[in-house]
């Protein structure tokens, strides 16, 4: 296995993927004289970059695989691959006969991204829509890794790709349609592996999810020092105000963390943070005043304890280890008081010596306990 924690070589080639067939069809001779790759969990493609190359290269309809060969001092090798991707060639510099070329990157979910139903499709009821989504994925020719469908089935006809549907807030992508019938099964966002691949998984909350890399103070740590820790606390409310109204009824509900135990009590902040909701309907179910009231309260306490998960992020560059967006990794630092479970939300991959990457990890942190108040 091997040791990402004793110092090591590195260079990088880049591969041709046939389109047709998905596999690599020959090494590209370029000579990569810089370069980045990015994943980013926040954007619908999840994954991008650039690479500037000698030359004047032309890949026709293929795509591309960026691999790190390593190195050790013992003899020991290894190859990681970095991403597979669609490339996009914008800029040449030309100086006489020398020229360099600078491509673009995009992550293959950019072909879901780019195509759209030109009629109707619809997936019908009882049918599953995580199969549905795989489906959609490879007719776009995109390879979707082995997955659990569950056993979730919808409850009515879904249809993508006409105007004025009753699911007016759908996007109108090919990948818009697959997300949102991931996240009906309760599923993440699609996204691929350094393959290519398309991964489809359950979501599981970052607090339940198992550490997969620890990086820690010491001798052979293979972090950088220098890190930013951010947890802004200013919008972290303390008191939630909920009014449910129609024609002949109100009912309100109040909750307020005033804890000593909890950091954002107003006890400890010293003033009150408050937030007003207000619901212009009171459901059916709701046929009493006591009914009403006990709803406000509880949808209160559910909004405050909301309002207070307050996001723990911290942007630090460590040495190349095998780890992609989604991962739960440990960062112990008692020097500089950060410590804790950060789940990776971005990576910046730089094509430089130790592959180095600057990593933005995050973790929730909410509250203690809150009492509920009532307003008549």
């Amino acid at each position: 296995m091997s040791d990402w924690s004793k110092p090591f070589k590195v260079s990088y080639r880049v591969m041709r993927v046939s389109r047709r067939t998905g596999l690599e069809t020959g090494r590209l001779s370029w000579v990569v004289s810089g370069g980045s790759i990015e994943r980013n969990q926040d954007t619908d493609i999840g994954e991008s970059g650039s690479l500037t190359v000698e030359g004047s290269p032309s890949l026709g309809v293929d795509r591309v695989r960026v691999w790190a060969d390593c190195t050790w001092h013992d003899g020991s090798r290894t190859s990681v691959a970095l991403g597979t991707f669609l490339p996009n060639i914008p800029t040449r510099h030309v100086n006489g006969a020398e020229a360099t070329s600078q491509f673009d990157l995009y992550g293959l979910l950019q072909e879901a991204a780019d195509d759209m139903f030109e009629t109707p499709f619809t997936v019908k009821k009882g049918e599953n829509p995580v199969d549905k989504a795989a489906g959609i994925l490879r007719g776009c020719n995109l390879e979707v890794a082995a997955y659990n469908p569950g056993g979730y089935r919808l409850s009515e006809n879904w249809t993508f790709g006409i105007r004025n549907s009753a699911n007016a807030d759908q996007g109108t992508s090919k990948l818009d349609a697959v997300n949102d019938l991931l996240d009906l099964a309760g599923y993440a966002a699609a996204r691929t592996d350094e393959y290519g691949r398309v991964i489809l998984e359950k979501y599981v909350e970052p607090a339940d999810r198992a550490s997969k890399w620890s990086f820690i103070e010491g001798a052979n740590a293979t972090f950088l020092t220098e890190m930013t820790d951010e947890r802004d606390l200013r919008d972290v409310a303390n008191v939630v105000l909920v009014v449910y109204y129609d024609t002949d009824r109100e009912y309100t509900g109040l909750a307020i963390d005033d804890d000593p135990a909890s950091e954002y009590s107003t006890v400890n902040r010293g003033r009150r943070v408050a937030r007003k909701y207000e619901y212009s309907n009171i459901p059916e179910s709701v046929k009493t005043d006591e009914a009403g009231r006990k709803l406000a309260a509880k949808t209160a306490l559910s909004l405050l304890k909301t309002a207070q998960a307050v996001i723990h992020r911290v942007t630090f560059t460590h040495v190349y280890a095998p780890l992609n967006v989604t991962d739960v990794v440990e960062l112990a630092y008692p020097t500089g008081r950060v410590s804790g479970r950060f789940a990776i939300r971005k990576q910046t991959i730089s094509l430089d010596a130790g592959i180095p990457v600057e990593c933005e990890a995050r973790m929730f942190q909410r509250a203690g306990t809150s009492r509920i108040g009532e307003v008549s």
